[in-house]
């Protein structure tokens, strides 16, 4: 562990909680993160795999982000003994479903450069990126952040918001409540 996540290392002697070996595997993982850091930066700069290390992979989840493989190349390559076709999925993290007119340009940029030109709109009022490829996850998240945008609990073990109509007297189950 570096200097800077042993720093930052929460001292569980003192804590109340549950202890950590008690605790889902996900919050050993947390636990041991350095504040979800892990070895991301080392995952992310190794280059001979399109993968990042397992305990990582869960990692990227609470920073919004999954990491995925191409389903419909998967075992041609697994014949070809290659690895998976690896690439990730983000979903930007929207309070309220709410995006500004520059942010939506922003996003649609990105996804032209490094996703699969597509920006996904999802049932929970936010947008989704595919297909980013390793290499390109560091810049992704940098233009999400510099247009004031996040992921962190986009994704993982945390409740995301539900979309509900605006006006809930058209709701056919609103008619029935009430």
């Amino acid at each position: 562990m570096s200097k800077a996540a042993e720093r930052h290392k929460i001292d569980r002697s003192v804590d109340r909680s549950q202890p950590v070996e008690k605790l889902h595997p996900n919050e050993r993982i947390k636990h041991e993160s350095g504040y979800l850091r892990g070895s991301l930066v080392h995952s992310l700069a190794e280059r001979i795999t399109g993968a990042v290390l397992e305990d990582d992979h869960q990692l990227t989840k609470f920073h919004g982000t999954y990491q995925q493989d191409d389903r419909d190349l998967r075992e041609e390559r697994r014949r070809s003994k290659l690895e998976p076709a690896y690439s990730f999925m983000i979903r930007v993290r929207l309070p309220g479903g709410v995006c500004q007119t520059d942010q939506w340009l922003a996003l649609d940029n990105l996804a032209t450069t490094y996703a699969n030109n597509t920006l996904r709109l999802t049932t929970r009022q936010t947008f989704q990126f595919h297909g980013v490829m390793k290499r390109d996850l560091e810049a992704t998240m940098q233009g999400i952040h510099d247009n004031l945008l996040d992921t962190i609990a986009a994704c993982g073990d945390v409740n995301r918001g539900v979309m509900a109509t605006p006006i809930p007297e058209f709701s056919a189950l609103h008619a029935q409540v009430f």
